[in-house]
């Protein structure tokens, strides 16, 4: 009988403590656990080296910020482009564009969660992705993604399962890689490195790395170099923008989130250096301003409605622009032409070019063409008679643009503005 009694209970403590081994392993498998394999000497990382430059700088007064934009400064011929969805399909939102010789790469993450792909020139889809899963070849979610033109593969970035996948331009699946670190924008260099831009993103695990903006990954996918932009603390506010790093004519940039200048990366060279400012004065954020970012960045500039930058930039081989956010007015828009200095800045756009309506922040440029997108508001052909009416009297014909709306289906679906800016 005591033999039993001891049997048993030597059964109940075995079972007590694996139970609290499994509630151990169970711990140690959550949070940034997960990232551990990553964590050693030979992950941590070196510093992009902050270099001194001579930067184009523009001191806007408060006449530049409030005038009206020309277009017939800026462009020299567009077209208007109807997005063709296969039966059934939408596009709700337009978060990122990228473009190749033939094709448009569209990514609307917050509202059908999806990569479409569209023929360049006749807007017919040729390609769609969705997340479908947990497991190999599948994504929970698509957060970002970028193109390697010189393999023609499609980078898709699963920020909540913290992979990259990589598909050819037909869409067949090819191979994933699992990621060190958690991000919300990346763009794909030569040797497959992958530069990452992140913060709040729960890299803890990084330990004191985990404090950068900017993470190199060679194509091992380990941690090479980092960069921590000085000016503001990226990890006090979760408002998070889009496409803050781009590459256009083989200029790599990055537009650090609520600051006012660019930054060039060379990354064969390791080094970040300023290329363009914008200083608002009281119209923009200060430096007190800066120092303050956090939790209540939206409700402050809802009060104060002052101007900031959100990532939203690029740089051709003529121009350099870039679009200032704010809460409670008109979004401010600024070029800059290299060739001739000449600066164009407003918060209103003057339609002088050919018979041109729409117009909006190019989203994605190969060397002069840009592509940004518009919304018809849901209305018809009909509701903008009067405004041709009125239009017209000044002399004005609007040929090109009426025979365009006659031909829309989809009043809902956005439309792709596909544009050439002027050389000189």
């Amino acid at each position: 009988m005591c033999r039993s009694n001891f049997q048993l209970q030597l059964i109940i403590i075995l079972f007590l403590f694996s139970a609290c081994e499994r509630q151990k392993d169970e711990v140690t498998e959550t949070g940034n656990s997960k990232f551990l394999s990553f964590v050693g000497s030979d992950s941590l990382s070196t510093e992009f080296i902050y270099s001194e430059s001579d930067p184009v700088v523009l001191n806007l007064d408060e006449n530049q910020i409030d005038a009206k934009i020309k277009l017939s400064d800026l462009m020299t011929d567009y077209r208007l482009l109807s997005l063709k969805n296969w039966e059934g399909g939408v596009v709700g939102d337009i978060d990122k564009i990228l473009l190749s010789d033939s094709l448009i790469f569209i990514l609307d993450q917050y509202t059908f969660n999806s990569l479409q792909i569209f023929d360049f020139f006749t807007g017919e889809q040729v390609l769609q992705f969705i997340p479908t899963g947990e497991g190999p070849g599948e994504m929970k979610e698509i957060t970002e993604f970028d193109l390697d033109e010189a393999n023609q593969r499609i980078l898709i970035y699963d920020n909540s399962l913290a992979k990259v996948l990589y598909f050819n331009f037909k869409g067949d699946f090819l191979f994933e890689k699992r990621l060190p670190i958690r991000a919300h924008s990346f763009k794909i260099f030569s040797g497959n490195q992958l530069l990452f831009s992140s913060f709040n993103n729960g890299n803890g695990h990084l330990g004191k790395t985990a404090e950068s903006d900017i993470f190199l990954l060679d194509s091992n996918f380990i941690i090479q170099n980092t960069y921590k932009y000085p000016k503001i603390n990226q990890m006090l506010s979760n408002y998070v923008p889009r496409d803050v790093i781009r590459a256009n004519g083989g200029v790599v940039t990055y537009f650090p989130r609520f600051s006012n200048e660019l930054l060039q990366i060379d990354v064969a060279n390791n080094t970040i250096s300023p290329i363009f400012q914008v200083n608002l004065e009281s119209k923009g954020l200060l430096e007190k301003d800066l120092e303050d970012i956090g939790p209540d960045f939206i409700s402050d500039r809802k009060e104060d409605q002052k101007f900031y930058g959100f990532g939203l930039h690029f740089v051709s081989p003529t121009w350099m622009g870039m679009k200032f956010n704010r809460f409670g007015g008109p979004e401010l828009h600024v070029y800059y032409n290299k060739t001739t200095r000449e600066v164009i800045s407003g918060t209103g756009l003057e339609f002088d070019f050919e018979d041109l309506i729409f117009y909006s922040f190019p989203l994605a440029c190969d060397g002069q063409r840009c592509v940004s997108f518009i919304r018809l508001g849901g209305t018809q052909f009909k509701d903008y008679e009067e405004l041709f009416k009125k239009m017209e009297a000044s002399g004005r014909e609007f040929t090109k643009v009426k025979k365009f709306l006659e031909s829309v289906e989809d009043f809902e679906q956005p439309v792709l503005l596909i544009f050439d800016l002027k050389e000189f």
